[in-house]
């Protein structure tokens, strides 16, 4: 029996966010605005984040500097009872950051630096360790540029190998990005993309279409997270579905694909059909989108059940 329900490999980021922004001021003049918040983010290092939030047994394996913001990081996510010990200290480049100013719409340009993240690797010796989970979620391909091809694919088959269950995401995804994504698609369960980011590799813009061009090359549910739109659900048994976004007052959509995909691995943990776990991924989504940060109003796994099944649909 694995030690963890899941392990969570890849992109870590401090996020420093400030909202409400409604312009950047001139030279070295002042502009007051509402909320600053720092917050664990990425799509490896926010999933792990909210996994634990969620009631999981999680385990990080990213790499950080050894600066203040690694020590943030590890600090943080252990206090949600995420286990670092396989965090990966260096002292070669500082952890990998970004400043995220949120305007009115929540929507956040971003000013990122790849730190870290770029020189992100696992060790022969770490292996078994890591794909010690019932489910191996891999996120942030397309800026591990140590990690990215190959070395993905590999962890990957081994994960299969050991009869686990897969999920992926990825991050800044371009045609260029397919390159190193397309090897790794035998070997997902949940390919779990915004559909922005699944249409710039793909070259197609229909959801339907999306998700068909991905299963045909080895992945075996596709999960298209679609922002107000909602979710498009390609299943591997049974027909494709959507789910609709939930009615929220939107503050911040810094992580809700992260969430989400804590959400998805929430309920395949649970035992739970895709439907419902794309329905309780949805709900994580929204409760972090209330909030600022990728943790957002994200509280437990109780709280976020109740919002499931007393939030609105939008119309």
């Amino acid at each position: 029996m694995a030690r963890f329900d899941v392990t969570s490999i890849g992109l870590c980021v401090v996020d420093l966010l400030g909202r409400v922004v409604h312009r950047i001021p001139e030279g070295g003049k002042l502009e007051l605005i509402d909320e600053i918040r720092m917050t664990v983010a990425g799509t490896a290092g926010a999933t792990a984040m909210d996994c634990g939030i969620l009631g999981l047994s999680a385990q990080a394996v990213i790499t950080v500097g050894q600066d203040d913001m690694g020590d943030y990081i590890c600090s943080k996510l252990s206090s949600f009872g995420v286990d670092c010990s396989l965090v990966k200290r260096t002292d070669k480049t500082q952890t990998a950051s970004t400043i995220l100013p949120i305007n009115a719409k929540g929507e956040r340009p971003a000013l990122h630096v790849l730190g870290a993240s770029a020189v992100f690797t696992i060790d022969d010796k770490d292996m078994d360790a890591v794909l010690d989970a019932n489910i191996i979620h891999v996120g942030g391909t397309g800026l591990l540029k140590a990690f990215d091809g190959e070395p993905t694919v590999q962890l990957l088959k081994k994960a299969k190998a050991l009869g686990r269950t897969t999920t992926f995401d990825l991050i800044g995804a371009s045609a260029q990005t397919f390159t190193v994504v397309e090897p790794c698609l035998p070997y997902i369960d949940y390919f779990i993309p915004s559909i922005e980011e699944a249409s710039e590799m793909s070259g197609l813009t229909d959801p339907k279409q999306v998700a068909q061009f991905y299963k045909e090359r080895g992945v075996k549910n596709a999960v298209l997270t679609m922002g107000g739109d909602g979710v498009y659900v390609s299943p591997q048994m049974g027909d494709d579905f959507t789910l609709p976004a939930f009615d929220i007052s939107v503050v911040d959509t810094t992580g809700c694909g992260d969430s989400f995909s804590a959400g998805i691995i929430v309920g395949l943990t649970k035992g739970w059909d895709l439907k419902k776990s794309a329905l309780f991924a949805s709900a994580v989504a929204a409760k972090v989108a209330m909030g600022l940060g990728s943790d957002g109003k994200l509280v437990s796994f109780e709280d976020t059940i109740e919002a499931m099944n007393t939030l609105n649909f939008k119309k």
